[in-house]
């Protein structure tokens, strides 16, 4: 594998990282408007082709989110995630080989891990189970290690709720940083 074939797969990673995300990057919940979260996925974007007005929608609705007024919020939210969710299409597009699939494959980690903690401590399987369905075939997929490729099974299916929320995130957070390693 090339480096330069690397380092687009770490971009996708993380890309994806961000996407999945994407709720840690919007006020109240980020520290700052827009927060460093935010500009990093926008940069990256612009790294691998995104189309600048995909870029401007995104951070139109982030200022939407943070000059929202109460009742508004939630649909503030809600455009915000739509307008990160719309660059999938074009990172598709950008991508060569299986990049888009390193992509999906932090996404959908962090697509998880945002919903099991929301929705902590009641259990998230109903919310959850097309995203590790999803998770667990692509694992299949990916040319990973026969350890790794486990680790992200067991991942996506890991019997909800876990003990405590902790046992839940150090279990994300082990996952995400092993396959970015693996990159």
């Amino acid at each position: 594998m090339q480096t330069n074939d690397r380092a687009r797969r770490h971009l996708y990673y993380k890309i994806g990282r961000n996407t999945g995300a994407k709720f840690n990057m919007i006020p109240p919940i980020a520290d700052s408007h827009p927060s460093e979260a935010l500009s990093e996925l926008l940069a990256e974007l612009e790294q691998v082709g995104v189309p600048q007005y995909r870029l401007g929608a995104i951070r139109a609705r982030a200022d939407d989110v943070a000059a929202a007024p109460g009742e508004q919020f939630v649909t503030a939210v809600i455009a915000f995630n739509t307008a990160v969710d719309n660059v999938t299409d074009a990172l598709r597009e950008h991508s060569a080989g299986d990049e888009f699939d390193w992509f999906k494959l932090a996404d959908l980690i962090a697509r998880v891990t945002v919903t099991v903690r929301m929705l902590w401590p009641e259990n998230p399987t109903t919310e959850c189970e097309p995203m590790r369905v999803s998770l667990y075939a692509l694992a299949e997929r990916l040319d990973l290690p026969a350890s790794v490729q486990s680790k992200v099974q067991e991942f996506a299916s890991l019997k909800l709720p876990t003990a405590t929320l902790d046992e839940f995130a150090h279990t994300a957070i082990s996952l995400d940083e092993l396959c970015y390693r693996l990159l």
